[in-house]
């Protein structure tokens, strides 16, 4: 069954390969490519959301590399890079590809990939998970190296993400002279800049809400004729809907909008902006009154924006259905909705602020750093240099005592012979001593890192395929939903599946925590919000007769630790308890013991619990009670070597009878 998936994509690259159409021939002769490979390539794009596409895309990089064509192997890499980014769940695989396409375009002397990985698809993806201020700094250091290197293609890139991060602020105003410099920039030097008809279309957004129709219409001519794909031409036919709409020109708007609607039927590569498409349509219905569309619209929108993880748009809604309702006259609707938008803009100024603060201190925390390594660089070079005139002065000193005892060189001379010869045999024995040691040494360090590498390229590698595995038990479930023995053996799949994964996982963790002697403990950590997911896991994974509880002591607890790590630990707490509670209940609670300044946490379950003479060997590494039972003996060692590298403890109550009751102890320090 593994095999299948490879057996079709290589039939897909077969037909393709004798069948490529005219259209994607014309298309390739434009951007100077092999028609097969452009045309696979396009496919790819048809299945960009879905996990199939990372399969496919190593394809198209090896079909690329068979005729040496290093461009198509960098789109190659780009679209697995745009697969997580769409997906927007997935930070550490969207910063391994985006460090994966410049390090590539960076060998191979693209830069236009190289700043595309890193403005379009790095900082895009801090902007659309709402992280502004991250999104700005990553965006100066690039401008900075753009600048350093005099790269012309990488300003332009730097002035382009300039203005997106300066649209996210509100600041539409600066956005516009951003893209007014890169477009400037583009025209003085001739750059091949491949989105610059996705500017002209924001500029054109820009100059219809500033009321400017000429400028608009000008810009929107300007992005249909620099449009360069299917995405960015349907994207300036979307503004024309605006365009139309604004000035009232209805007819035209709505054959626009006919015409974007069946492109967008036909063609599943305009999947990734469909958003686009029910923003316009919610616009052209509230401008026409048909206000029930208009909401109907917007509720598409919002939908589409959840499924690619947009959160950072989500407050919006609110405020575009309460001005439909008040377009209607139900005043009572449009109250509840823009209420709700400035309860839900409150409440996101608040955690933006926090974030931003989060943020700020980190940035600050890297710059001490880097004054800090400045620092110590100094005291090295002064030590060193202090070290050297020691020196000196020491040899000095030796060469004036054997001037002063060379009358005693006779005397001493047979005597110095033996000692010399002594001290060679002994400085050759100490040399042979030395590079055994050092050969030895150099063995064990190359040993280490070769393991650590190993486990953590094999765990990312693995997620991908399993990634796809998962992907395609869900394809198959949805395939044969009327056969039940088939859905029992897709669920087997996506069971022992998701069971590798956490294997791995545990394993790179092991890997992780063997670095450290201790783990960063200075982030401000909302202990009600991490005994939420663990009773989320619990609830998950429990059997069907059994009760999740959870008890905080408190309505708010935040302390300076480690959020992921303590959060990973106690799900692994409640992911156990879930595994071995066949009845009752399980209870997460937490208890503030002031006068110890520290915090306990409890995870306690009526399952069939740990004999006492085994509560100490069971937080040994792959140690399991019962070898029977599911799992790899990891969860338990990996909680407490988390826990004791935060400078807590984890054991078992081993004066709890009625099940199992895991303690675990975090220092208290208020944030």
């Amino acid at each position: 069954m593994c095999r299948l998936p490879l057996i079709r994509v290589g039939f897909i690259f077969f037909l393709l390969f004798l069948t490529a159409s005219a259209k994607a021939q014309k298309e390739a002769e434009t951007f100077n490519v092999d028609s097969t490979l452009y045309e696979y390539y396009q496919r790819c794009q048809e299945y960009l959301l879905e996990p199939v596409v990372l399969g496919m895309s190593d394809t198209l990089f090896n079909m690329a590399a068979e005729q040496h064509d290093t461009r198509m192997q960098a789109v190659a890499i780009a679209t697995q890079l745009d697969y997580y980014y769409f997906q927007g769940t997935q930070e550490d695989s969207v910063i391994f590809y985006t460090d994966k396409v410049k390090n590539f375009a960076r060998t191979t002397r693209q830069p236009k990939y190289y700043y595309f990985a890193w403005a379009n698809r790095l900082i895009t993806y801090y902007l659309k998970t709402g992280r502004p201020n991250l999104a700005f700094y990553e965006a100066q250091k690039m401008l900075k190296e753009a600048q350093e290197e005099d790269d012309k293609t990488g300003l332009s890139r730097c002035y382009n993400i300039m203005s997106q991060i300066y649209t996210v602020k509100g600041l539409d105003g600066m956005a516009c002279e951003w893209r007014l410099k890169e477009i400037e920039l583009t025209e003085k030097y001739k750059l091949e800049n491949y989105n610059i008809s996705q500017t002209y279309t924001q500029i054109a957004n820009y100059y219809i809400n500033q009321n400017k129709p000429k400028e608009a219409l000008e810009a929107l001519e300007k992005s249909i004729e620099t449009a360069n794909s299917p995405i960015q031409k349907i994207t300036a036919k979307l503004e024309y809907i605006n365009y139309y709409s604004k000035y009232e020109n209805f007819p035209a708007a709505e054959n626009i909008l006919q015409e974007c609607k069946q492109e967008f039927d036909q063609d599943k590569r305009l999947e990734s902006i469909k958003k686009r498409l029910y923003n316009m349509e919610c616009l052209y219905y509230k401008q026409t009154k048909q206000y029930q569309k208009a909401l109907e619209a917007s509720d598409r929108q919002e939908m589409e924006e959840q499924r690619l993880s947009e959160s950072a748009l989500n407050s919006s809604h609110y405020r575009t259905k309460g001005e439909i309702y008040s377009d209607m006259g139900n005043m009572n609707q449009a109250v509840k909705y823009l209420q709700m938008y400035i309860k839900t803009e409150d409440s996101l100024k608040i955690t933006n602020e926090q974030m931003a603060s989060s943020e700020f201190a980190t940035l600050l925390n890297v710059e001490k750093l880097n004054a800090e390594k400045k620092e110590l660089m100094l005291q090295a070079q002064e030590k060193e240099i202090h070290n050297k005139t020691t020196l000196i002065i020491s040899l000095i000193i030796v060469l004036g005592i054997v001037f002063m005892f060379l009358y005693r060189e006779n005397f001493l001379n047979r005597k110095l012979k033996v000692s010399e010869a002594e001290l060679k045999i002994s400085n050759e024995e100490l040399t042979v001593s030395r590079e055994e040691l050092r050969k030895a040494r150099d063995i064990a360090e190359a040993n280490s890192r070769m393991k650590t590498t190993f486990i953590q390229s094999m765990t990312h590698e693995i997620r991908t395929p399993l990634n796809s595995i998962i992907g395609f038990s869900q394809v198959l479930s949805d395939h044969y939903s009327n056969s039940p023995e088939t859905r029992e053996f897709v669920n087997i799949i996506k069971s022992n599946s998701n069971d590798l994964l956490r294997l791995v996982t545990d394993v790179l963790t092991l890997s992780e925590l063997d670095q450290y002697d201790e783990l960063p403990v200075n982030t401000e950590t909302d202990i009600n919000t991490v005994c939420q997911l663990a009773y989320e896991v619990a609830k998950d994974n429990r059997q069907q007769d059994v009760e999740v509880i959870l008890e905080p002591e408190r309505e708010y607890l935040f302390i300076l630790s480690n959020p992921q790590r303590v959060s990973q630990a106690l799900n692994n707490l409640a992911h156990n308890a879930a595994k071995f509670t066949t009845n009752g209940s399980i209870r997460i609670a937490y208890s503030v013991l002031e006068a110890e300044k520290k915090l306990e946490i409890t995870v306690t379950d009526t399952g069939i619990g740990i004999p006492e003479e085994q509560q100490d060997v069971v937080f040994s590494r792959f140690y399991k009670a019962n070898s029977f039972t599911q799992g790899t003996g990891l969860g338990l060692p990996i909680s407490r070597g988390i826990v004791e590298k935060l400078g807590g403890s984890l054991r078992i109550d081993s004066s709890y009878t009625g099940g199992c009751r895991m303690v675990l102890t975090l220092p208290l320090v208020y944030a």
